[in-house]
């Protein structure tokens, strides 16, 4: 019996494919200018596309906090503040998710195998650039709501989201909204956690400082269904610097 050849290198990706990869990139902050911006307002239309890149936010988080921090030689230290300051972004030297790239020949896993290598290398990428020692601002926002405390926390890129008091509503969830300023469209960072603390990289474009709301709504199971808020505004905070 004669096996089935792989598929070719170069084979194009499916639709579904194109949105995962799409969905991908932007959970790890590798899109810019009119794609990032493309994909941020397929977000807010396409409910399904939202909650993918939820979904690899998620994956993302859960792999970089599988990683032991060590403190990076002074000379990459030195490389990425620069890189952070002016010039390339802190992830242009990871790999890009070429969508239209099929899965390597005779490789396991496909093109999902080759896609969740990219995300492994970005997830590395977050470590190093989120490491102490680098001279970033933090931000802390504190969201209280009847019998429920939740906390925020800014590190650089990254934000860890916490239940400090209580517990979500039985049958509901709650969602967190990034809010840049009075005239802002709110951006979901997605599902606060029922318990304990879950810690993600900030979309590309969204950057913190003192003028930033968090918001919390009241959501059904898995969150808005049109990508903005649908429920009660549960509590709100800004963003202050720590």
């Amino acid at each position: 019996m004669t096996d089935t050849p792989p598929p070719p290198s170069d084979a194009p990706l499916t639709p579904d494919e194109e949105t995962e990869a799409l969905a991908a990139e932007l959970a790890l902050g590798l899109l810019a200018g009119d794609e990032a911006e493309a994909a941020r307002k397929r977000m807010v239309e396409d409910t399904e596309f939202a909650a993918m890149v939820r979904l690899w936010q998620e994956r993302l988080a859960g792999m970089a906090n599988e990683l032991t921090p060590v403190m990076a030689p002074t000379s990459a230290r030195l490389g990425i503040q620069r890189s952070l300051g002016h010039g390339n972004q802190p992830l242009a030297d990871v790999p890009q998710i070429h969508r239209g790239r099929g899965g390597s020949a005779g490789g396991s896993g496909g093109w999902m195998g080759w896609l969740l290598g990219a995300v492994a290398a970005g997830a590395v990428a977050l470590a190093v650039i989120l490491l102490p020692g680098q001279d970033q601002p933090g931000y802390v926002a504190q969201l209280a709501m009847e019998g429920m405390m939740v906390e925020a926390q800014v590190e650089g890129r990254e934000i860890r989201v916490a239940m400090m008091e209580g517990e979500a509503h039985e049958g509901r969830d709650m969602e967190l909204w990034w809010i840049a300023g009075p005239e802002a469209t709110p951006v979901s960072l997605g599902l606060v956690p029922r318990d304990g603390s879950m810690t993600m990289a900030l979309p590309e474009g969204l950057e913190p400082g003192t003028d930033v709301q968090l918001a919390i709504s009241d959501e059904p199971l898995g969150g808005s269904p049109t990508g903005q808020p649908t429920g009660d505004i549960m509590a709100h905070s800004t963003l202050t610097q720590t």
